[in-house]
């Protein structure tokens, strides 16, 4: 008899325990936001979030605690960490999906970001450099990537090399860039400074990526003139007798409100068009003849324009 009243007993367990479910259990991350520390809390039965919190005391009152307020109830319902800044708290908004992210990795309810096992290719490369630090767009360090560059040296030998972005800030309707890359591989590796480029390229109203200019293209101060944003990494004058001066009044100037469509179809300066580089004001007497010359510098300047809007299509405006 008794043991028949525990089989019961047993049996009515088990199945209360079924219909209950599985027991919840919270996991938790924490990230760096604007004023402080964020934590994400979620709580995750059955393969499911059930519940999201987030602290974050120290974000700025009406803005980033804007982000704290509305997202836990966006997590929940989408089941990701992926979903729409709150706009206004860029910053906040994607620490907080940081740590979301994080913490479902923690439960298991996504793949843990590659941290050296798997296949590596740029994807992976520079989701890791914009996720596993406090850097990535929306961040107080801004988004960084590593993109191809085809480069080319003075006997026109093409090489597959690597660009690095140091700096992407997106404004109203044009993004902000730092970029780096190797110009110069004909003379000694103790002088193969790389160059860095500061350049601005428009969001065009059509987002078509086609249709995006370079909006401003320089090697020393940015567009403002108050930061030095890039560098001139090659001789001045180069071996051809340019100095970068000669660059910055006759040759980078040309480059300005050149859209994509057009600059595509440029692989060295061989490709430009006399008529078409005289064109515009104060460009009638300048010729190409020394720039070719110079070939090193001036071909991969319109390498590193072309893999910069490569990377510049990738942005969320054209897609």
């Amino acid at each position: 008899m008794k043991k028949s009243i525990l089989m019961v007993l047993c049996a009515v367990s088990f199945l209360f325990t079924a219909c209950l479910g599985e027991k919840a259990v919270t996991y938790t991350a924490t990230t760096g936001g604007y004023g402080g520390d964020i934590v994400v809390n979620l709580s995750v039965a059955d393969g499911k979030i059930t519940e999201v919190t987030i602290t974050g005391d120290k974000e700025t009152e009406g803005i980033g605690t804007l982000a704290v307020e509305q997202m836990p109830a966006a997590i929940l319902a989408a089941q990701s960490y992926e979903v729409d800044a709150v706009s206004g708290a860029t910053i906040t908004s994607t620490s907080i999906k940081k740590a979301a992210k994080a913490a479902m990795e923690q439960a298991g309810l996504i793949e843990a970001s590659a941290t050296g096992s798997g296949p590596i290719t740029l994807e992976s490369i520079n989701e890791f450099l914009n996720t596993n630090a406090d850097m990535g767009e929306g961040t107080v360090a801004n988004a960084v990537a590593v993109i191809p560059i085809d480069h080319v040296n003075g006997p026109r030998e093409e090489h597959d090399f690597y660009a690095f972005v140091n700096f992407k800030y997106k404004a109203r309707n044009f993004i902000k860039y730092q970029v780096t890359y190797l110009s110069c591989t004909c003379r000694s590796a103790a002088v193969n400074y790389w160059m860095t480029a500061y350049v601005e390229l428009t969001l065009p109203s059509s987002g078509n990526i086609e249709d995006a200019k370079v909006r401003y293209l320089s090697f020393d101060y940015d567009s403002a003139g108050e930061y030095l944003a890039g560098f001139w990494g090659d001789s001045n004058p180069t071996p051809a007798g340019d100095s970068y001066e000669d660059f910055k009044r006759e040759y980078i100037p040309f480059f300005v409100d050149k859209d994509y469509a057009y600059l595509k179809t440029l692989s060295t300066v061989d490709d430009i068009a006399a008529e078409a580089y005289n064109a515009g004001e104060g460009r009638a007497d300048y010729t190409l003849d020394s720039f070719t010359g110079s070939s090193v510098s001036t071909n991969n300047i319109i390498r590193m324009l072309n893999a910069l809007f490569e990377y510049h299509g990738t942005d969320a405006h054209f897609n």
